[in-house]
């Protein structure tokens, strides 16, 4: 299984005028690897996983640029051909899994649902075995019980895990998992992280997680991409962008995680400022105005993907001018002379 992104631009048209809600995104997944998608609220993540999904409607949304799946282009697909793909070769843990279930219908039936959907000469009492072996595959106890019950009988945790069986009921070579811990407590987390990383290798699926939270893909994800404002500004493998992060807004996410051995009373590092606004997208970096080692040109083009570091032939590349060769030149006089970073929009 092979998912390339292209150049993707989605785009909202609204009664206050156009927001630029993914800009130029490009992103790929390989067989059996977990790509781990990082970044704020609102900077285009669930966006662009609705989008490869075909789900956001168009109009009102306006969708450009290119989404392959083993060669087959997605976004052009007819709606039936697409039908097909979903939940058969693509799934989707959803972020709310209350809102995912109807509370009206037993929980049996929506997992079997999926499968009866794409292999309409299933008997259901087979529907019913596989969508029951899927449930103790989730982690649910007594799958044969729970089978018959309703979702507002479950726990957060636990409908987390009838979503995550809906989602694999048909074997999908490709899980998106969006927000997958979202109002969970730590210890639910780190189980639902656990049978994802478990699943990902019985199935030999391929996974996409999506998350706020730097501290959820450490020891889960082989790559990741960050978000910001709608853009990837790095990529590479995550001990590369954990032990090394190449992009300003990429050290801040890491720095504002908590610490254990952090001593009594001291506050969480912050990234001063707010995102730019979308609805007028700046025509350069748009960290321009949060960041420490902004330089000028930042504020007036934006900057190619440059690398920061290949290690084993595998690129770690940052959106930052800093990479540059000039770039690179001046943070080296800063670093020589000792000085210190002088507030967003200069590097003195």
């Amino acid at each position: 299984m092979s998912l390339s992104v292209r150049n993707l631009e989605v785009s909202f048209r609204t009664y206050g005028g156009s927001v630029s809600a993914v800009r130029g995104v490009n992103i790929d997944v390989g067989e059996g690897e977990c790509l781990a998608v990082v970044g704020e609220s609102g900077c285009g993540k669930s966006v662009t996983a609705q989008t490869i999904m075909r789900l956001i409607p168009s109009p009102p949304a306006e969708i450009r640029g290119s989404v392959t799946m083993d060669g087959t282009e997605l976004l052009t697909l007819p709606e039936k051909r697409m039908k097909e793909i979903r939940g058969a070769k693509i799934g989707m843990i959803f972020q709310d899994p209350m809102t995912s279930l109807d509370p009206t219908m037993q929980i049996g039936k929506q997992i079997t649902e999926a499968l009866t959907a794409h292999d309409r000469g299933m008997r259901r009492g087979d529907a019913a075995d596989r969508a029951i072996e899927v449930l103790g595959m989730a982690g649910i106890p007594n799958p044969e019980k729970q089978f018959r019950r309703y979702a507002y009988e479950f726990s957060g945790g636990m409908r987390q895990r009838v979503v995550i069986a809906m989602a694999i009921i048909c074997r999908p070579r490709l899980l998106i998992a969006d927000e997958p811990t979202t109002a969970l407590d730590v210890t639910t987390q780190a189980q639902i992280l656990d049978l994802i990383r478990d699943l990902k290798t019985k199935l030999g699926t391929s996974v996409v997680i999506i998350t706020h939270d730097m501290g959820v893909v450490a020891n889960m994800a082989d790559r990741i991409a960050v978000f910001y404002a709608g853009q990837v500004v790095e990529e590479g493998r995550a001990e590369d962008v954990f032990q090394n992060p190449s992009h300003p807004y990429t050290a801040a996410l890491l720095l504002s995680r908590p610490s254990l051995d952090w001593d009594r009373g001291q506050k969480l590092a912050s990234v001063p400022g707010t995102p730019p606004d979308l609805f007028a997208p700046p025509a350069g970096c748009g960290f321009f105005d949060r960041c420490p080692a902004a330089m000028e040109v930042c504020r007036e083009s934006l900057p190619e993907f440059f690398e920061a570091e290949n290690r084993g032939g595998v690129s770690h590349r940052s959106l930052c001018w800093l990479h540059h060769q000039f770039g690179k030149a001046e943070l080296a006089r800063w670093i020589s002379g000792g000085r210190g970073l002088e507030g967003p929009g200069r590097l003195r």
